[in-house]
């Protein structure tokens, strides 16, 4: 103790300290008595123990003993009781207690001083279990009030002095008023509309018998919910759930009951129609399924047929070149006197040879035409020629067409549209057949079917007009509807132009039609537009030039015939090696790598193209620049993933003879 202070001891009665020290001894909470240190001039300058019970010293980590006659800072730190020097000092000048809470090491304490003969009884109460459980507690709140917020529906509750309690923001939205003007009003008083409703009674019936209740309200003009409200105690909580959606469809089918049911006759009647319609359906999903089978049996054909055409095509092609300058030559018929006419029938054979290259060119129409239908699966949308599909569609529909009525194409400069190519043809096929039902059999010269493209600001539309019989306002305004068809039973579902409507809006546009009756009808296809991207061109297809440099060309297929006309097509102006498989193509591409163009076919049996693509780009991925793709159809799920993320050639089989030599001669110069 330094010279300028002092203890000034009051000493509590022993019998006081007695009765005080037998009371605390076995009270969980923790009691001590301290006395104030004074200076000279009476000024509190410390305390220090004059008693603590075995709680306390628990408490502070300490014996009995060892705190009688310590001051606070021997004992605490400046974070726990020490810190709290001024407190206790107020506490003895004012003759007031003074409540705290303070930190003592990891523990929270609640501290209570009393004065105490110029002293203080201080009790300490560890509230750390409690402020973990409250603040636990205001997490919990702040996550389910996160979680109310969050919902998509309408949530609050009410106590039972019919007060709103909590309300979240979709709730007070329905309300038209913000959650603060709402909370912690009378919900009568803020919103007055509600009383004498259905919702009011609602909310009266679960306060008086403590109930549930499930009910459906009209919350607006044309807007509905769900309402789900219980009694909680003395509490009320309501969920709401917007049905609108649901309402509008159970009102659309009401209608359309009230609409058909006007009698027992005509309800009969209904049935038996509903009974053929669903027999149609049933007819229509069993088309369905064959036409799946057919899709897959036509990608099958036309990669199959693409192969053999492809060197059929090819020869024809080389056939022709190697004749056409023997008719030209006028010397021909001094240089061979003894065949007379030889010249004439090269001729003919030429004109013969001609043919047979334009039928193998028209199969070629079909077989792409073929693989167009099958690839009507793929979801994918881009840009689309619609003239193209609409040509498509002429072709499939034109036996329903030949006998009808002419068929005008008015085509205007229009865009590519975003849509998918198969399904935009299926939409022109049914509206082109539509088309060609609405007119009767036998006056072919009289009736137009008109096809006009044209584009509209963002749209591509694309109009099908005929001059049949026109449909009725009432016929026209139920077109779309699924299995309404005005044609005898068991010669028309009624799905097809539902299904056209559904597929055009797959693609993000709309379809609608006008009619006159004895006029015709126009359906109308609106696409939206996608502007096509400027590109450099890639130039012409080149005939390979007299005198230019030979190059090396590697032939990769297991076609023998195909590998054939190749070597015939490109021998004469290049050097051609052939590799009857994938496999024989690595071995011979690790002995000798020396080729300026590879043409490799993607679907082999023994390594496929992709199999060979990939074992190059781990061994020799500098070859790869080199290759050019052939394929003929039939893509599989790998064969379609592997052509859009691999940016190399691709030829489509069968191919033209000079597109062989152009991308030849652009071949890449060889680094090695």
């Amino acid at each position: 103790m330094s010279a300028t202070e002092t203890t000034v001891v009051l000493p509590l009665p022993d019998a006081l300290l007695a009765a005080l020290e037998e009371a605390e001894r076995e009270h969980p909470e923790a009691c001590m008595v301290l006395r104030a240190v004074r200076s000279p001039g009476g000024a509190i300058l410390d305390f220090e123990w004059l008693w603590a019970n075995p709680a306390a010293s628990r408490a502070l980590g300490r014996d009995p003993e060892y705190l009688r006659g310590r001051r606070l800072g021997e004992v605490s730190s400046k974070d726990g009781i020490a810190g709290r020097l001024d407190l206790l000092r107020q506490v003895v000048e004012s003759g007031r207690p003074h409540a705290d809470h303070f930190s003592e090491g990891a523990v929270l304490l609640q501290g209570t001083a009393v004065p105490l003969r110029d002293g203080v009884l201080l009790r300490l109460r560890d509230i750390t279990s409690a402020q973990r459980v409250e603040e636990g507690l205001r997490e919990t709140l702040d996550w389910v009030r996160d979680v109310l917020e969050s919902m998509p529906d309408a949530f609050f509750t009410l106590d039972a002095d019919w007060r709103l309690t909590y309300v979240n923001h979709n709730a007070a939205a329905l309300t038209g008023r913000s959650q603060e003007e709402l909370f912690r009003r009378v919900l009568w008083d803020a919103c007055p509309e509600l009383c004498g409703t259905p919702f009011e009674r609602t909310l009266r019936e679960v306060a008086a018998e403590e109930s549930y209740r499930l009910v459906e309200l009209r919350t607006g003009r044309d807007r509905w919910h769900e309402v789900h409200a219980w009694s909680s105690g003395r509490n009320i909580s309501t969920y709401a759930r917007d049905i609108t959606d649901k309402k509008r469809v159970q009102a659309e089918r009401d209608a359309l009951l009230a609409r058909e049911h006007t009698g027992r006759l005509e309800a009969e009647a209904l049935a038996q129609r509903r009974t053929h319609e669903l027999m149609a359906a049933r007819e229509r999903l069993v088309q369905s399924e064959k036409l799946a089978m057919a899709g897959q049996l036509a990608a099958g054909v036309g990669h199959e047929i693409n192969n053999p055409l492809s060197y059929v095509s090819g020869n024809l092609q080389f056939a022709v070149e190697q004749l056409t300058p023997l008719t030209r030559n006028p010397a021909l018929p001094g240089l061979l006197p003894g065949l007379p006419g030889l010249q004439d029938a090269l001729g003919e054979a030429l004109d013969a040879l001609r043919e047979a290259k334009e039928g193998a060119e028209r199969i070629r129409v079909i077989v792409r035409d073929l693989q167009t239908f099958a690839r009507a699966d793929e979801l994918r949308l881009g840009p689309v020629d619609v003239h193209a599909a609409l040509e498509f569609g002429i072709s499939m529909a034109m036996t329903h067409l030949r006998s009808r009525a002419q068929v005008e194409r008015h085509f205007g400069q229009v865009p590519p549209a975003l849509a998918h190519e198969a399904r935009l043809g299926q939409v022109f096929l049914h509206l082109l057949i539509n088309a060609a039902h609405a007119i009767p059999v036998g006056a072919f010269d009289r009736h137009r079917v008109t096809v006009t493209t044209r584009r509209e600001g963002a749209w591509v539309l694309v109009e099908v007009s005929d001059t049949g019989l026109g449909m009725t306002p009432e016929v026209l305004q139920r077109a779309f509807e699924p299995f309404f068809t005005t044609r005898p039973v068991g010669e028309g579902s009624g799905l097809g132009l539902s299904i056209c409507l559904g597929l055009v809006r797959s693609m993000h546009g709309e379809l609608t039609a006008t009619s006159i009756p004895g006029l015709g009808s126009t359906f109308q296809v609106r696409l939206p537009c996608v502007e096509p991207i400027v590109q450099h061109p890639a130039g012409p297809v080149v005939r390979p030039r007299e005198g230019a440099l030979r190059k090396r060309v590697l032939v990769v297929d297991d076609e023998p015939q195909l590998t054939s006309v190749l070597r015939r097509i490109l021998g004469r102006q290049h050097d051609v090696v052939v590799a009857h498989s994938g496999r024989e193509a690595l071995t011979l591409l690790e002995q000798d790598d020396a080729f300026d163009r590879v043409f490799c076919d993607l679907m082999m049996a023994d390594l496929t193209g992709m199999d060979v693509h990939a074992e190059l780009s781990r061994r020799r991925p500098e070859l790869l620049s080199r290759f050019v793709f052939m394929t003929g159809g039939s893509f599989t799920e790998r064969a379609r993933a592997f052509l859009q993320a691999v940016p190399l050639p691709r030829i489509e089989k069968p191919f033209e003879p000079g597109l062989l030599h152009s991308l030849v001669e652009s071949s890449p110069p060889r680094t090695g």
